[in-house]
């Protein structure tokens, strides 16, 4: 059972025993937990809604579900039975039941899919964290997901990558192979200025594409090595991939796309592109080019390509993209509609990420990788750590896991269009609204009940003090907020519930003693409220792709 749905299905169905078919919404602080506004019904029953809200309170009467059903002017108000509140709350923690979603859509989700000429910087963190964790809210919620990175293994970034590999001189000592290859990329990309060394680039280019089996052959041994290495990167922020999709195996079927797309294409230069007004589309930019004047497709034909694949395979597209790139997926769902109308498909946007140093360009080498970021996380972490009894091993895994949450959770509890700039201070702020705050909560709550165990027995109507109750209302919400999480396609609202339940334990915890409550029957029903809240914040923290830490 969803605790939350129980009331307001309740509050429903008194309403319509009164006569009314209406709906409660939540009511503002400090005037109940649900209202119903009369206004709508003032013109059908001839009446002034507050002469209806009162009238309704006196109908009603009373229910074992709320304390208080109240008239305040035009709107009627309803009180949350606390007793009914920790009896449900509780029970659907115990039982499980509010963690169990209806089974939903197959869902195919694309993040990252950074071109693989070298590591991931700072400035595009958010979209493997935001793609991973909202991946794991629609699992929540029900939904079959599979993650995608469309490697982007065709092109002209790729082509002067490979130009530079077979080319230039490679620092073996580097063993990370796209920190040992994005060096010969950078060069081979100051080179291109050079009209032999373009040349030779865009030959490979074509010879790639036309299916080269030994250049083939030598791209995804060097270019898989380069994924390799971004895929260690992505572990170490526990981002997984369930599936790495070449873009080079959308190329025959790419041409085919263009010809179905024929009739709305011009020619110009040598090169063909598609004219989006003649879809009916008023985008920015009236022309996409399909192929280069050298006869070889561009990332923008087969994307669509790509597209109409991933249709074929799920329910539901959902594409993690810088906001950039909004142009493109508009184009790109315009011709969605043409060519498959039954594909639905939605982005997620996100604001990009900055140092206090500032902007990053791969191409130029003035970035800061992923992985200096993580290290230096580290490293300041076991800092932290230094003074406290810890084994090696164990000092080691907790540094790792609070650096690593850390960076995960700064990403996601800002808004998706809203700009960061990372400072470590507040990552990892033990005080503020950061992952080490959340996950200490969290080893407070598992210390807790190691000293004293929950064993089942709680009495409801025990738990009445205001800490309390607020607790147990944001216990409740967790269903809430993943239904409200995934239909927004936004992590933000798990991320600052998080805090929100780890900093309102706290508050409950100040004031309500545990283990030495005045009575062997409060000590068990405030075990229980830390058991409800131990598990659905621990859930909360895997559902954000945060190691719950049982001990700090």
């Amino acid at each position: 059972m969803f605790p939350m749905r129980a009331f307001v299905n309740e509050a429903n169905r008194l309403m319509k025993d009164a006569g009314i078919d209406g709906v409660v919404e939540p009511a503002k602080e400090g005037f109940g937990d649900y209202t119903f506004p009369c206004f709508p019904l003032a013109r059908k029953l001839k009446k002034s809604p507050v002469e209806i809200a009162s009238e309704l309170a006196k109908k009603i009467g009373t229910s074992e579900y709320f304390e208080k059903i109240e008239s305040v002017g035009p709107y009627l108000n309803f009180h949350i039975n606390p007793v009914k509140l920790a009896e449900i709350t509780i029970k659907s923690v115990v039982d499980g039941s509010i963690f169990h979603f209806e089974k939903k859509e197959k869902i195919i989700l694309e993040h990252t899919s950074a071109n693989p000429t070298g590591p991931l910087h700072v400035g595009r963190a958010r979209n493997p964290i935001i793609g991973d964790t909202m991946a794991r809210i629609l699992r929540e919620y029900g939904h079959d997901v599979k993650v995608h990175y469309f490697v982007n293994d065709a092109g002209m970034q790729v082509a002067t990558l490979l130009w530079g590999i077979l080319n230039l001189n490679t620092d073996e000592n580097i063993k990370k192979c796209d920190h040992r290859y994005v060096l010969n990329y950078q060069k081979a990309s100051a080179m291109l200025s050079d009209p032999k060394v373009e040349g030779e680039v865009r030959n490979l280019m074509k010879k790639y594409e036309g299916g080269d089996e030994k250049l083939r052959k030598i791209a995804k041994e060097k270019i898989g090595c380069v994924l390799n290495g971004i895929n260690e990167t992505l572990k170490r922020i526990n981002v997984i991939v369930d599936e790495f999709i070449w873009e080079s195996e959308f190329i025959e079927d790419a041409k085919r796309v263009a010809e179905k797309l024929k009739r709305y294409t011009g020619y110009e230069d040598g090169a063909y592109y598609l004219k989006m007004s003649e879809l009916g589309a008023n985008l920015q930019k009236d022309k996409f080019y399909l192929y280069r004047k050298d006869g070889t497709t561009l990332y923008f034909l087969r994307d669509i390509a790509y597209h109409l694949y991933k249709g074929k395979n799920a329910d539901f597209l959902v594409d993690v993209l810088g906001e950039d790139h909004k142009l493109h997926f508009e184009a790109i769902k315009m011709v969605m509609k043409l060519l498959n109308p039954n594909i639905r498909m939605e982005p997620i946007f996100y604001s990009f990420v900055r140092l206090p140093e500032g902007k990053m360009s791969t191409r130029k080498g003035t970035v800061v990788y992923l992985d200096e970021l993580l290290d230096e996380g580290f490293r300041k972490a076991i800092e932290i750590l230094e003074n406290r009894n810890y084994e090696k091993e164990e000092s080691r895994h907790i540094a790792e896991s609070i650096a690593y949450s850390s960076i995960r959770y700064a990403l996601l509890n800002v808004q998706l269009d809203k700009p960061i700039v990372f400072r470590w201070d507040k990552a990892l702020n033990f005080e503020g609204e950061s992952a080490p705050f959340i996950i200490y909560t969290h080893a407070r709550a598992s210390s807790i009940l190691r000293k004293g165990e929950f064993e089942g027995t709680y009495y409801p109507e025990l738990l009445k003090h205001p800490e309390e109750i607020k607790l147990l209302k944001l216990i409740a919400k967790y269903p809430n907020v993943i239904e409200q999480s995934a239909r927004s396609l936004s992590p933000y609202y798990l991320a600052r519930y998080a805090y929100e339940l780890a900093f309102q334990f706290n508050q409950f915890y100040r004031d309500c003693p545990v283990l030495n409550a005045e009575s062997s029957e409060l000590k068990k029903s405030r075990l229980a409220l830390v058991f409800a809240f131990k598990n659905v914040l621990s859930r909360t923290l895997k559902t954000l792709g945060i190691e719950p830490l049982e001990k700090m």
